[in-house]
């Protein structure tokens, strides 16, 4: 009697252990099976319609368990790509090749919006050998896993009457049964089981978390290092602000995100992961705080806001309307760009304000130019410990933000010194590696900054230009850096490079001293001022084709002023000076400039700055005080606030 007692005792917690569709089942038989396991930060893309877009540089892609070929599948496999295939274990859809294994008494209600498509019966056996038929399917065709869809009819109005808990049982069959096959699992949407489905699925997939107010839920699958690919079909989110608010938060819940037509076709695609580089944009820089004559400053963002009435009777002469005009033009900006040089100081920045400006949609662009100029003396170790205690104190003070942000490194790095002396190379790829080790964050995308070098000219048609002429460009001086990017290309996010251009400058050739700089008045074609905006689509055009990531212009800046040396005695006489003789040249420039192979630009100085010129010696000259794009009265060489905008500038750059 003992011996039959044990036997049914232990019976009985086999059964009961089986029976509880809340413990994970362990198959031990199948112990020895693995499958595709995505990572937190796996990019995909989900194509359900229409002909497949295989092009998309992700590491998964998400498509029809029926409509697709093997052979599309081995394609997609063979360049690099994971390969989940979607079929719908809730519903019965009239069209599949399958559909008349369905018997008639599991054959609910329509499903609303769907034409042909009927909610099932998942709490009966009949429908278990159907979905098991499917899964050796995806097997057969290859696929690295599965996405069944429908999988919360208890939450909708099927014409049956299962639970939850059925549910719950339905859907732990269809994990455990894709994992014998070696096959990964997405559970779809079912926001109210989440939490006891986790350990079952490898990945999660919602639509319109956002939407409802759903995506908090999926704590329970990040928190365990395992992706949610979440779709949002809402028109509002196409609006770039909204989409920015949309990515920054969703981002920083490590939801991957994208932006679809509810049809799945592909006719548009945004990726929260990479959404700054979808449309071509506009931004402004300058300072962070812009100084005016008396020692008054105005916040960057505030003037971007309008939010100026505690200075304006302050200013010296504060021009009410052309400030709100200029507000209007910059609320139209996606990017604000703020410098860091050396000697920084906290106070300079409105950690506040800028988050504000972040959360209204805003992409803040941060420029880490610690060496500058003093890159053309090169590295000492005392120069380079200085170095990493300053990238720690930047890294830990912008921190604090939350949201997308690009951070460029060094820029002006090409010079002759870094590149033509292998230490000086060595060196600077250390330090600028160990700096983006710092600063690499999630929400924040990482990039070096190079001069637009090399010859302008129009009348120069050299070979190693690479073009018919030298002021659409000059590759052999662009492939200078290559040994510099070439080595810190896994590193970054983007390449970005600078454009800085004058009437007249130091003469390169000749440029004097400190005290005595030589300056040198060029023509237009000897600069190639009229085919600027071309140079710069080929600059982006030729970076993107080399490099294969997005690019950008984090600073841009066109000098207006022009200089005739009247008297020939090589310096620049008040009187030989037009302050405003390239301001037609500047606006056209800007007008042209509207590169498909760049995903935006920023203007490097909003203001005209008679200091900026302190000491003579900027390559610039005098010309440093005329490189805005909005010019003022001054008063002891000092901005006042009668502003004044120069041609059409403005409504060329800030383009409805």
């Amino acid at each position: 009697m003992l011996v039959k007692f044990l036997v049914l005792f232990n019976l009985m917690i086999i059964l009961t252990s089986c029976s509880s569709s809340d413990n994970k089942n362990t198959l031990d038989k199948n112990e020895t099976i693995s499958w595709y396991k995505p990572t937190l930060d796996a990019s995909f893309q989900w194509q359900l319609t229409g002909n497949l877009n295989k092009s998309y540089d992700v590491n998964i892609y998400d498509i029809d368990l029926f409509d697709t070929s093997i052979e599309t599948i081995e394609e997609l496999q063979n360049s690099g790509k994971k390969v989940i295939c979607y079929f719908s274990a809730g519903s019965y859809e009239n069209w599949r090749e399958d559909a008349s294994s369905f018997p008639n008494e599991i054959l609910g209600k329509d499903l609303d919006g769907w034409a042909g498509e009927k909610w099932l019966d998942i709490s009966s056996d009949l429908l278990k050998p159907i979905m098991i038929k499917r899964l050796d399917i995806a097997s057969q065709k290859g696929c690295d896993g599965v996405e069944p869809d429908n999988v919360d009819g208890y939450s909708n109005d099927t014409g049956f009457s299962f639970t939850a808990l059925q549910q719950r049982e339905f859907n732990i069959f269809l994990a455990n049964e894709a994992h014998k096959r070696g096959l990964s699992i997405g559970l779809k949407n079912d926001i109210d089981n989440i939490s006891k489905l986790e350990p079952y699925f490898d990945f999660a997939v919602n639509e319109q978390c956002n939407y409802y107010n759903e995506c908090e839920n999926y704590s329970a699958f990040t928190q365990q290092n395992k992706p949610v690919f979440n779709i949002e079909y809402d028109v509002r989110y196409l609006d770039d602000d909204n989409m920015i608010k949309l990515c920054n938060i969703n981002n920083d819940r490590n939801i991957t995100t994208l932006i679809m037509p509810n049809n799945l076709d592909d006719a548009f695609r945004h990726d929260c992961k990479t959404f700054i580089y979808d449309k071509f944009k506009v931004g402004y820089g300058g300072a962070s705080a812009f100084k005016f004559h008396d020692n008054k400053w105005l916040n960057s963002i505030d003037l971007m806001d309008g939010n100026f009435s505690e200075v304006q009777d302050e200013i010296t002469d504060f021009n009410v309307s052309a400030f709100s005009t200029l507000s209007t033009y910059l609320q139209k900006s996606r990017f604000v760009v703020f410098w860091f040089t050396k000697g920084w100081q906290e106070s300079w920045f409105s950690l506040n304000k800028i988050q504000k400006a972040m959360n209204e949609g805003k992409i803040p662009v941060f420029i880490y130019w610690y060496f500058g100029d003093d890159l053309i003396n090169g590295f000492t170790n005392e120069k380079i410990n200085a170095y990493k205690e300053d990238v720690l104190r930047v890294n830990n003070f912008l921190s604090q933000l939350k949201g997308e942000q690009l951070f460029i490194l060094e820029p002006e790095f090409n010079k002759d010194i870094i590149l033509n002396d292998s230490t000086n190379s060595t060196n600077f790829i250390d330090v600028v590696k160990d700096a983006i080790s710092v600063f690499k964050q999630k929400d924040r995308k990482i990039s070096i900054c190079m001069m637009d070098t090399g010859s302008r000219g129009v009348n120069n048609t050299k070979e190693s230009c690479g073009y018919s002429n030298c002021s659409l460009g000059d590759k052999n001086a662009w492939d200078e850096p290559t040994v510099i990017y070439d080595a810190l290309l896994p590193y970054l996010d983007f390449i970005s490079f600078q454009e800085m251009i004058g009437q007249f400058s130091r003469d390169d050739s000749n440029p004097g001293d400190w005290d005595n700089p030589i300056p040198k008045a060029y023509s237009d074609a000897e600069i190639g001022i009229d085919f600027l905006a071309k140079r710069i689509d080929n600059f982006a055009i030729y970076l993107k084709d080399k490099y294969k990531k997005p690019v950008f212009l984090p600073y841009i800046t066109i000098a207006t002023a022009t200089w005739n040396d009247d008297n020939n005695d090589s310096e620049i006489d008040e009187n030989e000076l037009n302050p405003n003789g390239w301001n037609e040249k500047a606006s056209n420039a800007y007008r042209d400039l509207n590169s498909t192979s760049l995903f935006g630009y920023a203007t490097m100085e909003l203001f005209d700055n008679p200091t900026h010129d302190k000491g003579g010696y900027q390559y610039f000259i005098n010309n440093e005080y005329h490189l805005g794009i909005v010019t003022s009265d001054i008063n002891d060489s000092q901005l006042t606030g009668n502003i004044k905008f120069k041609s059409d500038i403005l409504d060329n750059i800030f383009k409805d």
